[in-house]
Parts: C-alpha cells; sequence; structure tokens
C-alpha cells in the first residue's frame, strides 16, 4: 500500500532516532487502518514484521560505528520474532557478535541506548530483561553456542524458557549470517530426550488454573464479570507453544507459526486439518486481541490484551467458543504424542 510505501521511505531516510519514533507511531495507525479495512491478520502481522525489522535495523545503524555493524547480529524474539506480533509489545531482543572480533570498549552503553530507542518507540523494555542491554542477551557466536548447550543439557525451567524465547529468534540488523550459525549449531546439539521435550513442552498447561472462571463468563452472555479473556494466555500462547515443542522435536528451523505448521505437515508429522485449524485458530485470537487493544487505545487505556467478552457479537462469541474447543483438542494430542501426563 501507499501508506507502507511512504513509511519504509521515512525509515530508510531517517537522520535520528526521532524521526524513527514517528514512523513507529505511523505503523500503529497503519494497523488500524488495515485492521478497520478487513485486512486478514496474518496479512497484517507479516506487514508489521518488515516494517518493525527496518525499523529496528535502521536504528541499529544510527546507533553504532560501521565495524561493531558489520561484525554483529542485533535479532527480535518472541512473537516480533515469529512474526506474529500487531501492536507493539515488550522488547525482546539480543545481540550476537562474531567469533575473534573485539567490539569497542562502549558495547554496553551502546546496547543501553539501542534499548532506550526502541522504548521511546513505545517499545517499553522486557521485564524479564530479555534484551540486548542485558549481557545474558549479548555475545559471541561461541558464548550463544555454549549458552544453548547448557539450556538443552540442563532443561530447568530457566532454562527451557531460554529455549524457548532463542527459537522464535530473526534477524533484524547486522549480519543474519551469525544468527543463521548460532541456530545450526543449537540444532546439532538437540536430542532426541523425550524427558526434556515433554518438560518444555509442558509449559502448554503453564496457565490453565490462572483464570478458572473464564468458560463460565464465555457462556453466561449477562455476566457483570469484566475480567475479561486474557487471549495470550488461553489461546496464543498453548497453540504457538506447543506447534514450537513438536518443531523442536522434529528438529525444523522454522521460526514462524505457519512455516513451522507447513514444515510438520511437509514431514508427515501433523495432518494437514489439524494444522490450517490451529493456524485458523491462532489468526482468530490475534483478531481479536488486535481489535481490542485498538478499542483501549481508542478510549484512552492501556492496551491489556484482553478480550472483554460482552463487547463481543453473537457470532464472535459461537467463534470464540468454537476457537477455545479447538486449543483443547490440540493440546490434548500434545499430551498423548508427547507423553506430557508422565511430567
Amino acid at each position: 500500500s501507499n501508506h507502507s510505501y511512504l513509511i519504509n521511505r521515512d525509515i530508510a531516510e531517517a537522520q535520528d532516532l526521532a524521526t524513527l519514533a514517528r514512523a513507529a507511531e505511523h505503523i500503529t495507525r497503519l494497523i488500524a487502518l488495515l485492521q478497520r479495512g478487513g485486512t486478514r491478520v496474518g496479512q497484517i502481522a507479516s506487514l508489521v514484521q518488515a516494517l518493525n525489522a527496518r525499523l529496528f535495523e535502521r536504528a541499529w545503524q544510527l546507533i553504532v560505528p560501521a565495524d561493531l555493524l558489520a561484525n554483529s547480529c542485533v535479532f527480535v524474539m518472541g512473537s516480533e520474532g515469529r512474526g506474529e506480533q500487531l501492536l507493539r509489545t515488550d522488547q525482546d531482543n539480543g545481540l550476537l557478535l562474531r567469533d575473534g572480533y573485539t567490539p569497542p570498549a562502549d558495547l554496553p552503553a551502546l546496547c543501553v541506548r539501542f534499548s532506550e530507542a526502541l522504548a521511546s518507540f513505545g517499545y517499553p523494555p522486557c521485564a524479564g530483561g530479555v534484551m540486548l542491554s542485558n549481557p545474558a542477551w549479548r555475545g559471541s557466536e561461541a558464548v550463544f553456542a555454549e549458552r544453548a548447550r547448557g539450556w538443552l543439557l540442563q532443561p530447568t525451567g530457566e532454562h527451557l524458557m531460554a529455549l524457548a524465547i532463542f527459537l522464535d529468534a530473526h534477524a533484524v540488523g547486522g549480519d543474519a549470517g551469525l544468527l543463521q550459525a548460532v541456530r545450526a549449531r543449537l540444532f546439532a546439539l538437540a536430542t532426541d530426550n523425550d524427558a526434556m521435550l515433554a518438560r518444555f513442552a509442558a509449559a502448554i498447561d503453564q496457565f490453565a488454573a490462572d483464570d478458572p472462571h473464564w468458560w463460565s463468563r464465555l457462556l453466561q452472555r449477562d455476566s457483570a464479570d469484566r475480567a475479561g479473556l486474557d487471549a495470550k494466555k488461553q489461546g496464543i500462547f498453548p497453540l504457538v507453544h506447543g506447534v514450537r515443542s513438536l518443531a523442536l522435536r522434529a528438529h525444523l528451523p522454522e521460526t514462524s507459526t505457519a512455516a513451522r505448521l507447513q514444515a510438520l505437515v511437509a514431514a508427515g508429522q501433523l495432518d494437514a486439518a489439524l494444522a490450517t485449524d490451529v493456524l485458523d485458530s491462532l489468526h482468530f485470537f490475534m483478531g481479536l486481541k488486535l481489535a481490542a487493544g485498538l478499542h483501549e487505545m481508542d478510549t484512552g487505556h492501556a492496551v491489556s490484551g484482553r478480550i472483554d467478552l460482552q463487547r463481543l457479537s453473537s457470532l464472535e462469541r459461537d467463534l470464540l467458543k468454537d476457537t477455545l474447543s479447538a486449543v483443547k483438542r490440540f493440546k490434548a494430542l500434545l499430551h498423548q504424542r508427547l507423553r506430557l501426563d508422565a511430567v
């Protein structure tokens, strides 16, 4: 569209971070325009991933010297890495350095400046510190490969979460080949350890007890309970992490949920009809979450990610019930196939 062309041009021609901050605002306005125009949520997410990647890349270019740019790779993770992020959320990023390269002495300050720049664009700091301004999320290829080895061989809860985050890594600045090399080492280290994989996949039930009354609220149309449904916890995360677990089990390098599903079907690891149901369910939740977030922004509220069930139409409510049932079926398959009940 003409809007995305203009945003791309503004990013490419930006000579300061303030100009990039304005471009970030234009991306949010474009998302709202596309959503209200009926554009499919998967298409919006793909466009947003491309625009955000250029935004982050240009910020890195403006902040660091040329030699660091040539010998580094900035990568994003989480929904941003999978290309499933819509409205801006917390930062999840890291930095790889080429083996043998000696970075400038002020590398920590440069990384802090980058994180602060993203905050000025509307991406708040990650509460868990998953940012390249944190030394734990930057290092050489060899350092990251060793960290990945530790995540696999010592599968504590913290290590498995770090592994899950890193599996979604997507390069947005510098030399993308550095990330490809580390990911190749990670999959070479991956073993057919069923116990580790089961512990990894068991996180699909992580939020099951957080909101025990969500199903009854959904059924009670006139309920006065306005707590809403957490689309990420009850829908998006179990789908995304379940697919991520199956992809890890099959040693598939894809990072987006759609690409992982396609690869799983091609490898004979997943039924095509089920893969379609999972992707449709994910996009339905993403669409509900986007509409709710835009409404919150329009009404001056902070974006919470929760769905106000009373604002749903009868059709949306029925579709939500069907989609939540699809999540339950997918989780049941994962429990059976990965033997999660033995964890």
